[in-house]
């Protein structure tokens, strides 16, 4: 009885992770980056475009220059100026003095992981690096990301990839981190992120399984 129970339980989990693990697959993690041929970090890239002052004027405020100039890999869903010309600039300035309201608001533009435009795909949300979840959609003219629309494309740097948009996203203010962002972060059960820690499981139980049937 206890084997039936147990090898039913394996087969229900992985059925549940195929489901589901095929449902969010629409907006794919690629592990391999393209490096720029200028070999330019994200931050270094934003830097070098005039276009992005603004942006790198408010990460420099935040303190994130040293996170998107180092070594992990990250998206960045990069505001263009004219994105921050639409916010009054009262309440821009009032966010540049928030220190933690700002760094909220810039760390739901960053995605951790490399994601190219080719694996746009469907609806869905992202997880950002403040563990937030932000919704994108892709319809045959336009990629959406929250209320944004990518104007322009993978610019590669060493550490990730930037989409340019064309306006600021604000998180919504009852928006809080995802219960498994923590373990995300860190690497997972087992060091593996997302659906690899959870097939991990499933595998740790087949094995299980395998060895009680042998012991009968």
């Amino acid at each position: 009885m206890l084997n039936k129970k147990l090898f039913s339980a394996v087969l229900a989990t992985l059925v549940i992770l195929s489901v589901v693990a095929g449902s969010t697959g629409a907006f794919a993690q690629t592990q391999t980056t393209t490096t720029a041929p200028e070999g330019q970090t994200i931050i270094q890239t934003v830097a070098s475009e005039t276009n992005f002052s603004t942006l790198v004027g408010l990460l420099k405020v935040a303190n994130l220059t040293d996170t998107l100039n180092g070594t992990t890999n990250y998206t960045l869903f990069a505001p263009s100026n004219e994105a921050f010309d639409k916010i009054p600039s009262s309440a821009l300035a009032t966010l540049a003095n928030n220190t933690t309201a700002l760094k909220r608001v810039l760390l739901y533009h960053v995605v951790p992981g490399t994601l190219l435009s080719k694996d746009i795909k469907g609806n869905g949300t992202l997880t950002t690096a403040n563990g937030l979840s932000l919704p994108y959609s892709v319809t045959s003219t336009v990629v959406t990301v929250d209320n944004a629309s990518i104007t322009k494309t993978d610019i590669n740097a060493t550490n990730g990839v930037i989409h340019v948009i064309d306006s600021v996203m604000i998180p919504p203010a009852n928006a809080t981190a995802a219960a498994t962002a923590s373990a995300t972060a860190s690497g997972g059960f087992l060091g593996l992120p997302g659906f690899e820690a959870l097939y991990a499981v499933a595998g740790l139980l087949a094995v299980a399984y395998l060895v009680i049937r042998r012991r009968k």
